[in-house]
């Protein structure tokens, strides 16, 4: 969490109207707004460093000194006095699944206990919501790593409840909700999901990959109000860590149909990119329908052209597709042959779209940048930025393979954290070698890889700057361990922010558009409230996003902090 005891002085910013002759001094128009009087991290390397910046017209018309930029000033021009504050271009999510429903939020309970009290309080207080969901646990919170219905059977025993694991592969479930599934012993694993059995064969409640979907099928959709009301708060939110950009990476119609809302009356605070499904048997009709998606919406505010698919699970569930089993010596899932993921990648491509697979384990993704390979023999070079969407453990022969495809590493800065899960379920079942280079940023950086960073959320929270410590540190956000986890992987802030915000906007073909502040470009930027680039490193955790601007209008303002000295009348 982070502090939130900044002065006023500290959280406010001074705004005036710009005291300048009656006409500007530019021959140009007048800009709308100017900033000035900051510390303005580009993200330019032609121009790495300014003091102001001016927009008209939600672009950036200039960047450069005080003087340069209050040169274009007018009699309406507002001023922003950034106070020596630090300025970034805005923060790009290159990687999440933005619109969820409500439930029973368990994401920072380390104990059983404590989620228990949660999904009790929860249910209580919605006497007639037959199923109670939620989200968040990891391994560690079950005694021995082992999930089981029991659990959750002494937390809520007479309605259905499910709680999905953090990485959204895998679920646990009381026995009510298996009994209203009829998921029994002689139940058959579906393809590409398992059921976790115990000794006897018996469901333990734990499901896994597609295994989910008998149980999630009978949860009741959520209402359109609903969803209105979480996509607005998760919006606020995402706005108040300085996003400005989105790529959603999964086909999400109803997050459109919200837009479709939204959009008109000027309630958008993010740009978004959707990625399409990628699927096997595509049609001509479903390519035609997803190139029609994006008639209804401006492009500066909504746009698509990529396409997701899933090539393995993860490493916390053993559903991971590796070279060699984990150490318990159970081995991933694949979900895809390689003859047949080449055929559907270049079918993808011959259409247009940029390709994106989830790959968690090394085998998944020499398995992506196999296709790619074979998709550009097929299809012949182009710029295509082909995107391996998590590559958490990616062979050391495989990153030059990367490097010569142009493919981008889609990674998640938070997910490096060494919390209890990482130390006690994630790395044990990798064993010391691969845990080593697992999330490991640096490796793409030195071989000159694309990097782009994002949180997978809900996986993990949006707030970019903890991932920004996260990367550069090596340690959760209480400072552990105090050495740092494999703190030969650690990166610089300014890395991390290059990879949150140039490299998030090339990953997702935004470039010209959105990633750094120079002239031309949409005015996305974010205001700190301390300079990330200053020493120590813990400054990063103490620094609060202050104002974030998008298109030139602030999508979040903090609120000043109450005057502890004020006189109550």
């Amino acid at each position: 969490m982070r502090r939130n005891n900044l002065t006023a002085a500290a959280l406010s910013l001074v705004l005036f109207s710009c005291v300048a002759s009656p006409e500007p001094r530019s021959k140009e128009q007048p800009a709308e707004r100017v900033f000035v009087g900051g510390r303005i991290w580009t993200a330019n390397d032609a121009q790495p460093w300014a003091s102001a910046l001016a927009v008209r017209d939600g672009r950036i018309v200039a960047v450069g000194s005080d003087a340069e930029v209050r040169a274009l000033c007018g009699p309406g021009t507002q001023v922003e006095a950034l106070e020596g504050r630090l300025v970034t271009p805005g923060f790009i999510d290159s990687h999440l699944h933005f619109l969820q429903r409500e439930q029973v939020q368990i994401e920072e309970a380390d104990v059983l206990d404590d989620v228990a009290q949660r999904v009790r309080e929860y249910a209580a207080a919605r006497p007639d919501q037959e199923w109670i969901i939620g989200r968040g646990w990891g391994y560690s919170l079950f005694p021995g790593g082992a999930p089981h219905r029991r659990y959750l059977d002494a937390m809520l025993a007479e309605r259905p409840l499910v709680l999905t694991e953090r990485d959204g592969h895998m679920s646990v479930c009381n026995s009510k909700a298996l009994e209203l599934a009829g998921v029994t012993r002689d139940t058959p694993d579906p393809e590409h999901g398992r059921i976790v059995r115990d000794e006897r064969g018996e469901p333990t409640g734990e499901l896994q990959e597609s295994a989910m979907g008998l149980v999630s099928r009978l949860i009741p959709r959520a209402s359109d109000e609903e969803l209105l009301q979480s996509f607005l708060r998760l919006q606020e939110r995402a706005a108040s860590y300085g996003l400005t950009s989105v790529c959603n990476a999964n086909h999400s119609p109803r997050s459109l149909e919200l837009l479709k809302q939204l959009l008109p009356r000027g309630g958008s605070r993010l740009r978004f990119r959707f990625a399409v499904p990628f699927e096997a048997d595509a049609t001509e009709q479903d390519f035609s329908e997803w190139r029609a998606l994006q008639a209804p919406f401006p492009r500066e505010w909504v746009s698509f052209g990529c396409a997701k698919g899933m090539l393995d699970g993860v490493v916390d569930a053993q559903t991971a597709a590796m070279f060699e089993p984990f150490t318990t010596g159970v081995n991933g899932i694949a979900m895809w042959e390689q003859d047949a993921l080449n055929a559907a990648a270049a079918r993808y491509d011959a259409e247009g779209f940029q390709l994106l697979f989830h790959c968690c384990g090394d085998r998944a993704t020499d398995m992506a940048l196999t296709a790619f390979e074979h998709v550009e023999r097929t299809n012949g070079a182009r710029d295509r930025r082909p995107r391996v969407e998590h590559a958490e453990i990616v062979r050391e022969q495989d990153l030059a393979r990367f490097r010569q495809l142009g493919a981008i590493a889609s990674t998640q800065a938070l997910f490096a954290t060494p919390d209890a899960t990482t130390l006690e379920n994630y790395s044990p079942l990798l064993g010391p070698e691969r845990a080593s280079i697992a999330n490991a940023f640096k490796r793409f950086d030195d071989a000159g890889v694309r990097q782009a960073f994002g949180s997978d959320f809900p996986v993990f929270s949006m707030e970019v700057l903890n991932g920004v410590y996260v990367a550069a540190a090596r340690k959760t956000m209480s400072g552990t361990p105090a050495e740092g986890y494999f703190p030969e992987h650690r990166l610089s802030v300014e890395a991390a922010l290059r990879h949150f915000t140039i490299d998030g906007a090339f990953a997702n073909f935004l470039e010209r558009d959105c990633g750094s502040l120079e002239v031309g470009k949409f005015a996305d930027l974010v205001v700190l409230s301390d300079d990330l680039f200053a020493p120590p490193l813990e400054r990063v955790l103490a620094t609060e996003v202050v104002l974030t601007v998008v298109a030139g209008r602030d999508s979040f303002r903090r609120a000043p902090a109450p005057d502890p000295h004020a006189q109550r009348r």
